[in-house]
């Protein structure tokens, strides 16, 4: 993109559709960016969307998931940035940056590298559940979402749900995501206990008051 620095408002522009599975697939996406900013727009959050479920559950748990995983990858990220800074390479850089004399670094253009240790493979078509993913040569890759280790050098087709993105990490990296499976399990249970929004409400509303009057 000639910038290393960018993100997307996740979710957003102007009339988007607020579709639940077009915004997990998105939330997932903008977690391997250097900028992951969530913005519906129309002054919606993902609890009171102009549409059912107003509060929506499956999205919820989605945000929880990948903004906890971006927080984690904080320090990678920023040597990824300091690496753009003092070189010029960017922090999401396509296949054929690293691989530019093999084609399918070419024609598999929506997978790409978030940093050198970490494949992302973005599935941008609704109802899609399978990816085909081509992996760098000279590596061993290990899909995040089982653990199952892949050669380097192939394309591969790896099953994701609606709340998860493919991912990949190189295996020499040391880098480990944990268990992102009890993860999404957790964030759904914690998304499901829907708060009492008019009581939330009113709290915010005093504190802003108190705020504003010792001031």
């Amino acid at each position: 993109m000639g910038y290393p620095n960018w993100g997307s408002d996740t979710c957003g522009y102007a009339r988007a559709s607020l579709d639940t599975e077009l915004c997990m697939r998105w939330l997932g996406f903008s977690c391997f960016c250097p900028i992951m900013e969530v913005g519906p727009t129309r002054n919606v959050g993902f609890w009171n969307l102009p549409r059912e479920p107003s509060y929506d559950t499956n999205v919820i748990a989605a945000w929880r998931l990948y903004a906890r995983l971006h927080t984690r990858l904080m320090d990678y990220s920023y040597r990824c940035a300091k690496e753009a800074a003092e070189n010029g390479t960017p922090i999401a850089r396509p296949l054929f940056l690293v691989e530019p004399e093999t084609l399918a670094s070419w024609t598999n253009w929506w997978t790409y590298l978030y940093g050198p240790d970490i494949l992302v493979s973005p599935i941008w078509e609704l109802g899609k559940t399978n990816q085909e993913v081509y992996l760098p040569k000279g590596h061993t890759w290990v899909y995040a979402w089982d653990g199952k280790e892949y050669a380097g050098g192939q394309t591969v087709t790896v099953m994701a749900e609606s709340h998860q993105i493919p991912i990949f990490v190189r295996k020499e990296s040391g880098i480990i995501f944990g268990d992102l499976n009890a993860e999404w399990e957790e964030s759904f249970r914690v998304a499901s206990q829907r708060p009492n929004l008019s009581i939330l409400d009113a709290e915010v509303r005093g504190w802003f008051e108190r705020f504003c009057r010792d001031e």
